[in-house]
């Protein structure tokens, strides 16, 4: 038995190296929940959850640490971490939705049990499938078509061979030089992929889906509004572009209405999204029971405690696709208070040890987190 005895959290506001901008908005700095976890054998456990862009969703700073502090953490102190599936079904059932809040507690939970068995997240959910992980460039909205191309060329000198392009601007016509200045700059061998946010009409996405099939796009993340799968499906049987879930998906539920629907050839799974690693895992067995893969991560600033357990998920997952994009680490400046993640140029190396493998300097963040 090993009981869970203490649920801290500390809200972070940190800056970020760029500002990064989608079509649901623009992402200023970095709003994280880190989440501790203690056993009663003094062992910790720690998590993130990040607030990401305002239009992708309800949660803040603040409303993560009040269901953290007032709902969630009382219901698991005094549970037997090592009774899982009972902690886990407590987790979800105190409230409805809160994705990112549970996903911080998740991961925390998961990383104490990982420490206590000396093991790295991904062998509970049947991993190492992968030991090294190639990452993919994103390139913000913000990005005009003359910036957007050197930027682009800077990412593939860095060595990154694939590269997200986020879309839905009002000029269409403005997204399309974009998307051609990128190719121009990395090449007929590198790997495109563009993210529209739910932000197109049927007849928009079409009409740009097809123009930008020209440039050999890789696949087209949720196009369409989130619910509208009858739509999204249509809209994958008339364009040359495979199409990616991602805003549709934040339940295993959603995951199967997108494959009956067959609205997308292919899933994205985020973390804080799905709500955390047992639910991404049950998305992800879904999703290859089709035979089809999914991408894992996220873009949006956080910590590498939140990007180092993404790429734990990744290794997990027989279906997962290559090029992750649990990328959000690299947004952040210097802060010296989460250990860093392996990399040799634009490949990670995930943490093969115990939990997700990162550090926390907890006096500096206790410091950091009354600055905020």
């Amino acid at each position: 038995m090993m009981k869970i005895v203490a649920i801290d959290t500390y809200p972070l506001i940190l800056p970020v190296k760029e500002i990064y901008g989608g079509a649901a908005g623009f992402l200023e700095d970095c709003r994280s929940l880190i989440v501790r976890v203690e056993m009663e054998n003094g062992i910790e456990g720690w998590g993130e959850g990040t607030q990401g862009r305002p239009g992708n969703t309800y949660e803040t700073l603040e409303t993560m640490e009040i269901m953290a502090q007032n709902y969630f953490a009382p219901a698991l102190i005094g549970m037997d971490l090592e009774e899982t599936g009972t902690v886990l079904s407590k987790l979800h059932r105190v409230r409805y939705g809160h994705p990112i809040a549970k996903a911080a507690i998740e991961t925390a939970l998961f990383d104490a049990l990982g420490k206590l068995y000396r093991v790295p997240l991904c062998r509970f959910f049947g991993g190492p499938y992968r030991r090294e992980i190639e990452l993919v460039g994103g390139l913000g909205i913000d990005l005009g078509p003359e910036t957007i191309g050197p930027r682009a060329g800077q990412l593939k000198q860095e060595g990154f061979q694939a590269f997200k392009i986020k879309i839905g601007q009002e000029d269409h016509q403005k997204d399309i030089e974009r998307v051609r200045a990128v190719r121009q700059a990395v090449g007929a061998a590198a790997s495109i992929r563009v993210d529209g946010n739910a932000s197109y009409s049927f007849t928009d996405a079409r009409w740009i889906l097809n123009e930008l099939s020209q440039f050999h796009i890789t696949d087209a993340e949720q196009p369409l509004a989130r619910g509208d799968l009858r739509s999204l499906a249509e809209l994958r049987r008339t364009v040359g572009i495979p199409i990616a879930a991602q805003e549709s998906v934040s339940s295993p539920e959603e995951a199967l209405a997108v494959l009956e629907e067959q609205a997308a050839d292919l899933l994205k799974i985020k973390l804080t999204h799905i709500g955390g690693f047992q639910r991404g895992f049950e998305v992800a067995a879904v999703v290859g029971a089709k035979g089809l893969p999914v991408v894992i991560g996220q873009g949006s600033a956080c910590t590498t405690i939140l990007s180092a357990a993404e790429m734990q998920l990744h290794c997990a997952l027989k279906n997962g696709q290559p090029g992750g994009e649990m990328t959000g680490f690299m947004r952040l400046g210097e802060q010296n208070v989460f250990s860093p993640i392996s990399m040799t140029r634009s490949k990670a190396y995930p943490s093969m040890t115990a939990g997700h493998g990162i550090e926390v300097d907890k006096e500096k963040l206790k410091r950091l987190a009354k600055r905020t």
